[in-house]
């Protein structure tokens, strides 16, 4: 009955010493038929009755949401944000706390704490989780806890199940001068407008645009200011190389996370667009921009053979 529902009942320190001390007045009680001793032993029963009944309640009304925040790179805290909400519309939520599961798992979430929540409130809480490695992995199993209202029990209760998220590889400072084959973009517009290149088309002259780009002589017909705006050239391509590995291995898994660095290096610049070879073989073509961040990542999250199962 104590583990139904996916719940579960740790005694504290406290507990057991006061379990202790009520069966030696019990066996007291009985001994001497001492009527204060029995009525002692009474209401200690009842207040372990009660605080089994009241932290039942706290979690039963207790509903908790793992929300990711940013992005997840292996072996960097990652902001979390935690949705505590009171289930019920009748009576207020004591002292719950929302924190990872005992069990075996990867990754580690910062465990959170909510006071008092009225009813039907949602507490919106922050944290930081910690993946241990890249790839698609489900977030930290979590746990509604509560000490309420005595300290004598924890009483917790499964969370739903967290959703995959992907991991992407892990990111540091890294050096971009001739760390990547380079080569310049061949020249055909690229859309982005700039101060030279392919001629894009006249406007309105706006304040704090260069005088040099006004065309003076429609200005000297009479004409109200306008400025001619110039498509920028083809982006500088840099492609990187990743040779094939095993995902776990600890250089391969080094050499991703060096890639993925220089990945987010290079498409900081603008003008600059990044493509990815693996062993030899093009995975994705040269672009830019934050679409092409997101796609590099993904792709080096979940690269790699995987190891072999022992037989």
């Amino acid at each position: 009955m104590l583990t139904a529902r996916g719940r579960r009942l740790e005694i504290t320190k406290s507990g057991w010493l006061f379990i202790g001390l009520t069966l030696a007045v019990g066996f007291a009680a009985i001994n001497s038929g001492s009527n204060l001793l029995h009525a002692v032993f009474g209401a200690q029963m009842a207040l372990i009755i009660g605080s089994g009944m009241l932290s039942e309640r706290a979690v039963f009304r207790a509903e908790a949401r793992r929300v990711l925040a940013e992005a997840v790179h292996a072996d960097t805290p990652t902001a979390l944000r935690v949705e505590l909400t009171n289930r019920s519309d009748a009576g207020e939520l004591f002292s719950v706390s929302v924190e990872d599961d005992d069990g075996d798992q990867p990754g580690e979430c910062g465990p959170v704490f909510a006071v008092r929540l009225a009813p039907k409130q949602t507490a919106t809480l922050h944290t930081t989780v910690t993946m241990p490695a890249r790839g698609r992995h489900p977030l930290p199993k979590a746990v509604v806890a509560t000490r309420f209202p005595f300290g004598l029990f924890v009483k917790r209760r499964d969370v739903q199940a967290q959703p995959e998220v992907t991991v992407y590889p892990k990111l540091h400072a890294v050096r971009v001068e001739g760390s990547a084959v380079h080569r310049p973009g061949t020249g055909e517009a690229s859309g982005r407008i700039a101060r030279a290149g392919e001629f894009f088309g006249m406007r309105e002259y706006r304040e704090g645009d260069d005088p040099r780009r006004i065309d003076w002589r429609a200005v000297a017909r009479g004409q109200r200011p306008a400025v001619r705006d110039y498509e920028a050239l083809g982006d500088d391509e840099r492609m990187l190389d990743l040779p094939m590995g095993v995902s776990g291995d600890a250089r391969f898994e080094a050499e991703v996370s060096r890639v993925a660095s220089l990945a987010v290096a290079h498409l900081q610049n603008p003008g600059v667009a990044v493509g990815l070879r693996y062993g030899g073989e093009v995975v994705l073509e040269p672009a830019s921009g934050a679409h092409a961040r997101h796609t590099l990542l993904e792709a080096l999250a979940l690269i790699g053979e995987q190891p072999k199962a022992a037989s």
